[in-house]
């Protein structure tokens, strides 16, 4: 089969209709009609019974578009890729990061990197790890920043700094010791982390490790949820540092834990994507912003 055999014997068999078909692809269905049955000429068999301007798909065509779909799904795929390389530029930085650097980091970093760099344009997304990557692989994105990155095929990790978990607690809770230890923390309220993302994980292992026990009253995947939790006075809580630091509030005070758990913080990009400049100057501007950051 030839590749508009494949994308004519798709849509005919996904809409059930040559008009419906014709009318997906933007063609005539005189068009659809001629393409199909040149498609079952060459194959030597009949794929749809027609009847009642319906087409119903026949035994072998069922078995067909078995093996048809997922290569549709690449042809998707790669007509995606070529639309996102068309919208490619020098002075246009696509990037994404996760939601904890959402509200405080990025907005930082594309302010500055853009006083020093007059006319470069952002386009931004917020993604959990496993969108940034697909969207990295099929050129949707340049760069994302995110929490240790897992290894992935196709996708290149730079590090660019580390950081430390931190305490959180209401300010006006009664006071904790100073660095805190777990096992002096487990009458409060605790507000955790879910273990669906990398520092959620990073955190379940640091608590099972230290077999303390911990009477959790929440659980959420958004960092900045447990900061406002903690804010209200609902509990206390271990997050990232970049979390603790994005909202000055005062409700909260940020402790150091007395056992050091660490972070690290990536730039990850698609290891085959052409060489970009300003990507390569944006990289180095975000490792010394969140080093910065991170150090102080």
């Amino acid at each position: 089969m030839r590749l508009r055999h494949i994308e004519v014997f798709h849509a005919v068999y996904t809409t059930g209709s040559v008009t419906r078909a014709a009318k997906l692809l933007s063609v005539s269905q005189p068009s659809v009609s001629k393409v199909l049955s040149h498609a079952e000429i060459q194959l030597g068999f009949k794929l749809f019974e027609r009847g009642g301007g319906r087409f119903l798909p026949t035994a072998e065509a069922e078995r067909l578009f078995h093996h048809v779909n997922p290569l549709f799904d690449q042809i998707g795929a790669v007509r995606r890729v070529a639309d996102n390389l068309r919208n490619l530029g020098e002075n246009k930085i696509r990037l994404a990061s996760t939601p904890a650097m959402g509200i405080s980091l990025i907005p930082e970093l594309v302010s500055s990197f853009m006083s020093a760099h007059p006319g470069v344009h952002f386009e931004l997304e917020t993604l959990h790890y496993t969108e940034i990557a697909a969207a990295l692989i099929e050129s949707r994105l340049d760069v994302a920043l995110v929490f240790d990155p897992p290894s992935q095929p196709d996708v290149l990790a730079t590090p660019i700094a580390s950081g430390e978990f931190v305490f959180i607690k209401p300010a006006n809770m009664n006071a904790v010791a100073s660095p805190v230890d777990l096992p002096s923390i487990g009458n409060l309220p605790f507000v955790r982390l879910n273990n669906r993302g990398p520092l959620g994980q990073l955190l379940d292992a640091y608590l099972e490790k230290s077999e303390s026990t911990i009477d959790v009253v929440a659980t959420t995947e958004t960092y900045h949820i447990a900061h406002a939790l903690v804010a209200r006075g609902v509990g206390v809580s271990i997050v990232d540092a970049i979390t603790a630091q994005a909202l000055d509030d005062a409700a909260v005070e940020i402790l150091p834990l007395k056992h050091p758990l660490q972070f690290n913080v990536a730039a990850v990009e698609f290891e085959h994507a052409a060489a970009s400049d300003m990507r390569l100057r944006f990289i180095e501007h975000a490792r010394s912003t969140v080093q910065t950051l991170l150090t102080s």
